[in-house]
C-alpha cells in the first residue's frame, strides 16, 4: 500500500463564506456573553478602529446604544476592548448616536423606522453623501413599534436599493462626481415584542420572520430584537412577552427575576445614557440585561463586518489548530488531518451556500482521504463535525 505523508502547509486564504455555512441573524442564541467572549480579539480591535457606526433611532433604539455605552464599565480589560466614543477618538469605536435624523428632506420625519415609511432611503442617501460623513462604512436604523407596518413593500426593498447603491459593489462607490470612496455596511434590524400581541399578520414575531428571511437569503446581518425580547436567559421562548421580559406564560418578568439572581458586575453590567455617563435602563426596560443582550448581538454583528466568520467554540473544546488540510490550494484528491478527533461527517459547500459534497468518515482516523476530483477553480467550505463540535476550513482549488 502507498504510504501517505501528510505535509502542513499554513497559509493566508480569502474567501467568502457560504451563506448556509454560517448566520447571519444576531438573535437570542447571539445575545451572550459567553459568545462575546469567544470572538477573537482581532477581529473587536479590527472593528474598533475600522468601522465608523452611524445609528438612528428613537426610544426603542436605546436598547442598543445604551447597552453598548455600558459594557466598557463591565469588566477588566472590556473599557480597553470594547470601547466606544460618540467622537472619533483613537482607539475607540466611533458611535455616531442619532446621527441621521437631521438629514431627513424638508418636513419629512427621518428619526427612525416608524415614521414615514420610507423616509429613511433619502434620509440615508443625504447622509452618506455628505463630505462630512464620508468615513461613515456602517449604517444601522431602528424600529420604534413594527407592527402594521409594511415591511414586504417599503423597509426590504428601500434597503436592498441602499445596499446596491452604498454597499460593496454599489452604483455610488468610486472617485467619479457624485460618488464615495468608502463602501457601507447596512445592518437590519427587527421590531420590539409586543405584550400579547407578537403574532398575526402585521404583527412582530411575523414581520421579524420577514426580515430575518431576507437577511438569511441575500447573506446581510440583523440585529433581532424580537427574539432577544422573548428569550429568556435559558433559551425559553415566551411568545406573549414583551420588550421588558413581562411574560403572563412565564408569570411575571422573567429578565427581572434573572438580574435579581445575579450579581452587578460578575453577570450583568449597568448600561450608560452615554459613554462614561449616567446609568440608565434601555427605554421601556426595569432591568439591564436587555440592552446588555443587544450589547452582545450588536458586537458580534460588527466582528463579522470586520472580517470574523462567526464560528464558536468552547475555550475548553478548542483544537482547531489541529484540524488541516493538504494540499491547499487544492486539485483532486485532499487529505484532512484530523488530530485524532473522531469525525462523523465532512460537508463541502460552494460560494452559493449549496452543499456539492458529503463524506462520511465514522471513525478516528487522523488522515481522511477526500475525492473532490472535477471541483470548478474557486473558493470552497469544509464543515466537519466533530466529537468536539463542528470546526470550518476553507479550501481554495485553482
Amino acid at each position: 500500500m502507498k504510504k501517505i505523508i501528510l505535509i502542513i502547509v499554513v497559509m493566508p486564504l480569502l474567501c467568502v463564506i457560504p451563506v448556509e455555512s454560517q448566520q447571519f441573524i444576531a438573535d437570542f442564541s447571539v445575545a451572550k456573553e459567553t459568545v462575546l467572549r469567544s470572538i477573537p480579539a482581532e477581529y473587536i480591535n479590527k472593528a474598533r478602529n475600522e468601522l465608523l457606526v452611524a445609528y438612528q433611532h428613537t426610544s426603542h433604539g436605546t436598547h442598543v446604544s445604551r447597552g453598548v455605552f455600558g459594557l466598557p464599565d463591565f469588566k477588566i480589560g472590556d473599557e480597553q476592548l470594547f470601547g466606544i466614543s460618540n467622537s472619533d477618538e483613537n482607539g475607540k469605536l466611533h458611535f455616531m448616536d442619532y446621527a441621521l435624523a437631521s438629514y431627513a428632506p424638508s418636513g419629512v420625519d427621518g428619526s427612525d423606522l416608524s415614521r414615514d415609511e420610507t423616509a429613511f432611503i433619502q434620509t440615508t442617501r443625504n447622509f452618506l453623501d455628505a463630505p462630512e460623513n464620508a468615513s461613515v462604512n456602517v449604517v444601522m436604523w431602528s424600529w420604534c413599534n413594527i407592527a402594521g407596518h409594511n415591511v414586504s413593500d417599503n423597509y426590504l426593498p428601500g434597503m436592498t436599493t441602499l445596499i446596491s447603491e452604498y454597499g460593496q459593489v454599489g452604483s455610488k462607490i468610486g472617485t467619479g462626481d457624485g460618488q464615495r470612496e468608502l463602501p457601507v455596511a447596512f445592518i437590519f434590524m427587527t421590531g420590539h415584542a409586543n405584550v400579547n400581541a407578537n403574532t398575526g399578520d402585521g404583527n412582530p414575531k411575523n414581520q421579524a420572520a420577514l426580515i430575518k428571511d431576507y437577511c438569511n437569503s441575500k447573506g446581510q446581518f440583523c440585529l433581532d430584537y424580537y427574539s432577544i425580547d422573548t428569550h429568556d436567559m435559558d433559551d425559553t421562548y415566551f411568545e406573549d412577552s414583551g420588550d421588558d421580559g413581562n411574560s403572563a406564560s412565564y408569570g411575571g418578568n422573567f429578565y427581572t427575576s434573572w438580574q435579581n439572581s445575579h450579581a452587578l458586575g460578575e453577570d450583568y453590567f449597568e448600561n450608560k445614557e452615554t459613554p462614561g455617563g449616567s446609568v440608565a435602563f434601555g427605554a421601556h426596560n426595569s432591568q439591564h440585561i436587555t440592552a446588555n443582550r443587544k450589547a452582545y448581538a450588536f458586537w458580534w454583528i460588527i466582528a463579522r463586518i470586520a472580517g470574523w466568520e462567526g464560528h464558536v467554540v468552547s475555550a475548553e473544546s478548542r483544537r482547531d489548530h489541529e484540524i488541516s488540510l493538504y494540499p491547499n490550494p487544492a486539485r483532486g484528491l485532499v487529505f484532512l488531518n484530523t488530530g485524532g478527533l473522531k469525525t462523523d461527517m465532512i460537508e463541502v459547500f460552494n460560494l452559493s451556500g449549496q452543499k456539492i459534497k458529503e463524506f462520511l468518515s465514522g471513525g478516528e482516523a487522523s488522515e481522511i482521504s477526500l475525492d473532490l476530483t472535477g471541483m470548478p477553480d474557486g473558493c470552497y467550505l469544509l464543515k466537519v463535525h466533530s466529537e468536539q463540535g463542528i470546526f470550518y476550513r476553507k479550501l481554495i482549488f485553482q
